[in-house]
């Protein structure tokens, strides 16, 4: 796996054609940006995104349904005041 920073593929973008899979950085924040994988590898990689996807929609749906409960639980009492 090669270390491509963003300048570097800023002024050079051919250097993705040549890549089949590296991590992109940014040097001057000294942090990592994420990682580049070619498209050759999509129908490997395919299935591990939908189901990671998939995944984390569904964790997001049951907070919003957690929250939704408490917020009508809140709503249903009612002290009449």
């Amino acid at each position: 796996m090669t270390t491509l920073g963003v300048t570097a593929i800023q002024n050079k973008p051919s250097l993705l054609k040549d890549t089949a899979i590296g991590e992109i950085v940014d040097k001057r924040a000294n942090k990592s940006l994420g990682y580049f994988i070619s498209s050759k590898y999509k129908a490997l990689i395919k299935p591990a995104i939908d189901a990671i996807e998939k995944k984390e929609k569904l964790e997001k749906l049951r907070k919003l349904k957690a929250h939704q409960d408490i917020e009508f639980c809140e709503l249903g009492v009612d002290d009449g005041l």
